[in-house]
């Protein structure tokens, strides 16, 4: 009797944490979620007349990074979206302001074209800024945004996810936005939830931004295929996923709150950032950043005051850590604040953009980018 209480209990368990850890990338991106979205086409949304007057166009681009194990190529699938009114900007002579997208885990970019329509919707009047009243206001910028599918995906290459791939795959994008928007544009990244801390590895391989000051190599400028990036945007990012193990399996005693270090791929933003807090700094930081929290998050904890008050890590916000090392690590001399807290209560994970403040802090802030 006693094998069965103890033995049958420690078999499952062990038998659980097996096959987490073989089937960890299938839990962590789920690109078959929802059911049936990877086979469906942009004509099928398209033909519908639900885009209005929103201009969508499929792009396709080659990474640099081959699949995982017959290192074939990968082909990421991506859709370009603007407003056709928007064809004319060159004429009013407008800022351009550039934005990658770089989704969450599961669905495709046309299951955030909803998003997309709210995030470019241009104000209500004319012209538009973020000052005082007393400023003039001035134009806003014309706005365009690429939304690659990373590899497995929608309809790109169906290939093993990985962290050195995905960030291949949107570091190619940047490379075609680039090549085809040219150095007069300004260029933000845009990071949702796990792809918040692709847009920090992103940051950390292109040694932008805060990154830029631990490199003193020759080689460490920018190559001319990448551009320098105005700004960052972080909604409900993805601290890391050893971060995640710990927080949704808070206790102890179960042998899943151990499995972290097991992780295959990190993406350990928060690592990365308060490494880079405790460096000294050589030079102060230049790029915007606007980091987006939900306060009704129900994917990445919010942290708990219990375990703030005790002195607790584990307690505290992991996206809020992220943001205080990012802070510390961009801090400049003349005291200037180019970072940017936002709390959006009420808001769910992925609904953020449901919200007014959301929508009037996103369009202040790619103002801001835009004159810059």
């Amino acid at each position: 009797m006693l094998e069965v209480l103890i033995g049958l209990p420690t078999a499952l368990w062990v038998y659980k944490c097996i096959m987490l850890v073989l089937f960890q990338r299938k839990v962590i991106y789920m690109p078959w979620l929802p059911p049936g979205s990877r086979d469906e086409p942009l004509s099928a949304v398209t033909a519908t007349g639900e885009m209005g007057d929103m201009r969508v166009k499929e792009v396709r681009i080659e990474s640099a990074e081959p699949t995982k194990w017959l290192r074939g190529k990968v082909e990421v699938r991506t859709i370009e979206v603007g407003w056709t009114e928007e064809e004319n900007a060159m004429a009013t002579k407008r800022p351009h302001v550039v934005i990658l997208y770089m989704q969450g885990n599961a669905g495709t970019p046309l299951n955030r074209l909803t998003l997309f329509r709210t995030l470019l919707h241009p104000p209500r009047t004319s012209s538009y800024s973020s000052s005082t009243p007393q400023t003039p206001l001035r134009p806003f910028p014309r706005l365009t945004l690429l939304a690659p599918a990373p590899r497995s995906y929608w309809l790109s290459t169906r290939a093993t996810p990985t962290e050195r791939g995905i960030l291949a795959d949107y570091r190619a994008s940047l490379a075609y936005l680039h090549a085809n928007y040219g150095p007069d544009a300004r260029y933000v990244l845009y990071g949702h939830s796990l792809s918040g801390a692709a847009a920090v590895g992103l940051l950390k391989q292109l040694q932008q931004g805060p990154f830029a000051v631990q490199s003193h190599s020759n080689d460490s400028a920018t190559p001319s295929s990448e551009p320098p990036i105005s700004g960052l945007i972080l909604e409900n990012p993805l601290p890391s996923i050893p971060f995640m193990v710990r927080a949704l399996y808070p206790q102890r005693w179960l042998p899943y709150h151990w499995l972290g270090p097991l992780a295959f791929d990190r993406w350990d933003a928060l690592g990365d950032l308060e490494r880079l807090a405790e460096v000294p700094k050589e030079s102060s930081g230049e790029m915007r950043s606007l980091w987006i929290r939900s306060g009704k998050d129900e994917v990445i904890p919010l942290g708990t005051e219990e375990g703030v008050k005790a002195g607790e890590l584990a307690g505290k916000d992991g996206v809020r850590r992220m943001f205080d090392a990012w802070v510390k690590a961009t801090e400049r001399d003349d005291g200037e604040a180019r970072s940017k807290w936002v709390d959006v209560p009420g808001a769910l994970h992925d609904l953020a953009y449901n919200e007014r403040r959301w929508r009037d802090e996103l369009r202040a802030f790619l103002d801001d980018v835009g004159r810059t």
